[in-house]
């Protein structure tokens, strides 16, 4: 809620007792939720409240949550619930601007499970399996933390946070890692990471991707990576920010069994903020989602706290009207539909004004023709999973809205990219008119410095552009960034600017991604009104609610399209349905209790085959570093030509390299000891033996030239050597365990690593989305980049990179990262084999020494 309506007289919200509101006299009248009795209290809020610089915020909120209590936070766009949670994780004020009043209170009781050997609390070394206190694992009153006064780090020991963007929810390369992170925070004995790792992450479908980079997953992916990072350390309370927002039905049932089980397992309470309710309740209706409702206003006042089923019945009228999603049983209870017939061929007044064709195509003429095609990911930047669709034949019809629907993975995005033609097809044929691409992030797209520029950039008349700054709801931030806008504002100023280009066909990559009722039935509403003007539109999505505006249906199976079907028969098709993962299957993947043999701990990563890169990348460095001191001793060329020959021989058959891959590797260092050569050669004084060469020429230079020449080659190719035999990963593991490199630093370059190692695939994407902004050329494909225009994606990528590393920062700190006692799972032991490098590398060197003299 804002300052000014606070102040303006907003009426006040009284506290009842702990954990119950009162409504708004207003409103339908009080609705109160009994706690459960008996169970100690996890967090307890008075008259907290949060105000963003921009004047937006949420509260007064009074009430408390008990272990094992699960509430549903719910209010539209824009109502402060990603604040409060912010708030809750002490995250507001440390990380993010902002005034906040009132008092919150986490209390610090033992969180952890005697069997699994850690315990929660303050960390005082490693648990030895014990845990003192009540029975069902907590002990009220073991401390008091306060989030606004202690920041991140003082929550993370009880609080598990989940952020709307999975991306950067993963701090680390490999996945088994980044879940491990508040394990070793919470000092859990080593030997018992690996199997609450494998477990949690088993529980949410995706065991088999715990050794994999961060950067090769897909979005649903990372967000149950996430989520496993999240409970992994058996929190007292969950913070779950749109947990479902990119998952398919199976991700989703897989999450909320795992959410069930760490409340019932542990006591931990959760706080949901989630829009997908029909998804998250399941077959259970009502009664599958959280016993517990607060409920937001538009302003961020608290508009009822109460049981779900109450809250919603009095209040559903009034969410809805505010642009909440609510559940099929109270949408029908108060007169709405789930979901509508296709509007077909409805023609909304205006749409022609707002959606331009610069000609008109006649009906159910086809625009795009896909033949016979076969289409994977982009390449090494892509996000797919490898899915490839085979045999693909699609038609593209003017003034028709094609949904394409299938779960996670299943090459939806791939299809799109095909369409568009930034992504060549691998065999069939594309041919038809040129296409314009939403994407996922909208951000990707921007080219203008404010809201208005970015409409600008169509060529649109001033007139139209006023038109559709009205139509979304974005004519009082014309003259704002378009970086400092909401996710839904972004979502729908990135349609808006594809709109108004001239483009006969419209592409839309899950266009009600993280979007409340009303800026999801906004953006659909103006898919829907390009297609009434005349072009044809095609929107993947994996959510029911977006069928309601669209003619026909494609399923992607198996790596097949079926279809296109009308959407009601694609609705009483419960096996396609459950194919396309709209739908739970019978036995979903996450499900392994009837496996043969289920395994209980994760399996070791696999062992590089080249010799040299076992070897413990610490004694590496160690003996780069010895070599180094030698070669900078040494001013006579021979010994460090022998050293070069040793070295270059050694690499090759301990990383198994050919000559052409490495003098390829060398190059760097090859054109540097070129110059540092001619350098010397050229300028050292001393005897010139050609005198009668045009150029003075030294015999001084020429020795002190190659040495320094030479030398550079040898560290240069240590360098090369050491870096292709250790990966980052277990370089950082064997610095602490035998350098006592700190955690803190150690983590924080492996996170730099993954937003790094991340980079390729951001700027891959937002060249192709800007790509998309310019002019086609004659046969559709989209235009090349200029050097302006790559100077604007340089900047996108500057900023989407800062903003990612402060929503990392903030990650690693949730996970525990700080400078206190922790635990280290992966440690490097040294070998023998170990040991004989280091013997023989010393009595090379030392050999080449003495025949030097």
């Amino acid at each position: 809620m804002s300052a000014e309506a606070h102040a303006a007289g907003a009426t006040p919200v009284q506290a009842q007792g702990p954990g119950h509101l009162q409504a708004p006299a207003q409103q339908h009248g009080p609705v109160l939720a009994p706690a459960p009795a008996g169970d100690p209290r996890v967090l307890v809020a008075e008259g907290l409240e949060a105000v963003l610089p921009s004047g937006a915020g949420v509260g007064p909120w009074s009430g408390e949550i008990r272990a094992g209590e699960q509430v549903l936070l719910l209010g539209p766009s824009g109502s402060g619930k990603s604040t409060l949670l912010r708030v809750l994780a002490g995250a507001i004020p440390s990380h993010q601007r902002g005034r906040v009043t009132g008092t919150v209170r986490l209390f610090d009781g033992t969180a952890g499970d005697p069997a699994d050997g850690m315990a929660g609390g303050t960390a005082g070394g490693p648990h030895d399996g014990t845990a003192g206190g009540a029975a069902d694992g907590f002990v009220e009153g073991a401390g008091v933390i306060d989030p606004v006064a202690g920041g991140v780090l003082a929550t993370a020991p009880v609080l598990g946070h989940l952020g709307q963007d999975p991306v950067d929810g993963v701090c680390l390369p490999l996945i088994a890692d980044d879940v491990a992170l508040p394990l070793e925070s919470a000092c859990t004995l080593p030997e018992r990471i690996g199997p609450r790792v494998h477990e949690v992450l088993s529980a949410m479908g995706v065991g088999e991707l715990a050794h994999h980079p961060a950067a090769t997953l897909s979005g649903g992916q990372l967000q149950r990576a996430s989520l496993a990072a999240a409970i992994a350390a058996r929190p007292r309370l969950l913070l779950l920010d749109e947990p479902t927002a990119m998952l398919d039905a199976e991700g989703v049932a897989a999450v909320r069994s795992a959410v069930d089980a760490a409340t019932d397992q542990t006591g931990c309470a959760l706080l949901l903020v989630e829009h997908r309710l029909d998804e998250w309740a399941g077959e259970q209706g009502l009664d599958g989602l959280p016993a517990r409702t607060v409920a937001l206003d538009r302003s961020g006042r608290v508009l009822a706290d109460g049981p779900t089923r109450e809250v919603l019945t009095a209040h559903g009228p009034a969410l809805r009207e505010q642009g909440c999603w609510l559940p099929r049983e109270i949408e029908e209870r108060i007169g709405g539909s789930w979901p509508a017939e296709p509007v077909g061929s409805a023609e909304p007044a205006g749409s022609a004004a707002l959606v331009p064709l610069a000609s008109a195509t006649p009906r159910s003429e086809v625009l795009l023709h896909l033949r016979d095609a076969t289409l994977g990911p982009p390449g090494p930047t892509g996000r797919g999973e490898g899915s490839v669709l085979t045999g693909a034949d699609l038609e593209i019809r003017a003034g028709r809205l094609l949904a394409v629907v299938g779960r996670n993975g299943s090459g939806k995005s791939t299809l799109l990219g095909a369409l568009s033609r930034l992504d060549p097809l691998r065999a069939g044929t594309l041919e038809g008119a040129a296409a314009g691409l939403a994407f996922q992030r909208p951000e990707s797209q921007f080219v203008g410095d404010t809201v208005e520029d970015e409409l600008s950039a169509s060529g649109a008349s001033q007139d139209v552009r006023r038109a559709m700054l009205e139509r979304l709801d974005l004519a009082d931030h014309a003259a704002q960034s378009p970086y400092r806008l909401s996710g839904g504002q972004q979502r729908r100023l990135s349609f808006g600017a594809m709109l108004l280009a001239d483009r006969p066909v419209l592409l839309a990559d899950e266009p009600g991604y993280g979007l409340d009722r009303a800026a999801h039935e906004a953006v659909l509403a103006l898919l829907r009104e390009a297609a009434d003007a005349g072009r044809g539109v095609v929107m993947t999505t994996h959510d029911l609610r977006s069928l309601e505006v669209a003619d026909e249906v494609v399923v992607i199976a198996d790596g097949r399209l079926v279809g296109p079907l009308a959407p009601a028969a694609l609705l009483a098709d419960d096996a396609l349905l459950r194919r396309a993962g709209l739908r739970v299957a019978d036995r979903p993947s996450y499900a392994h209790a009837d496996d043969p043999a289920p395994r209980t701990a994760l399996d070791p990563p696999a062992l590089p085959r080249a010799p040299l890169a076992r070897r413990d990348p610490t004694v590496l460095l160690g003996l780069l570093t010895a070599l180094s001191i030698v070669c900078i001793t040494l001013t006579d060329p021979a010994p460090l030509l022998v050293l070069y020959a040793l070295l270059a021989a050694g690499t090759m058959l301990g990383l198994r390299l050919g000559p052409l891959a490495l003098a390829r590797a060398q190059a760097p260092f090859v054109l540097f000891a070129a110059g540092v050569f001619m350098v010397n050669v050229l300028s050292r004084p001393g005897h010139e033996p050609w005198p009668d060469l045009p150029v003075r020429v030294t015999s001084e230079g020429i020795v002190l030239g190659a040495a320094l020449a030479l030398r550079a080659l040898v560290i240069g190719l240590g360098a090369v050597a050491v870096v292709r035999a250790s990966d980052p990963g277990r370089t950082m593991t064997s610095l602490r365990t035998h350098a006592r490199l700190p955690a803190r630093i150690a983590l924080a370059l492996l996170a730099g690593q993954r937003l790094l190692e991340d980079l390729p695939r951001r700027w891959a994407t937002i060249t192709r989305a800007h790509r998309l902004r310019r002019p086609p050329s004659a046969d559709g494909t989209p235009a090349r980049l200029g050097p302006r225009a790559m100077g604007r994606c340089a900047f996108a990528l500057l900023v989407d990179a800062i903003r990612s590393s402060t929503r990392i920062a903030f990650a690693l700190e949730s996970r525990g990262l700080g400078t206190g006692e922790r635990t280290q799972w992966r440690t490097a032991a040294l070998t023998r084999a170990d040991g004989a490098l280091v013997v023989g590398v010393v009595l090379a060197v030392a050999a080449v020494l003495v025949l030097a003299g």
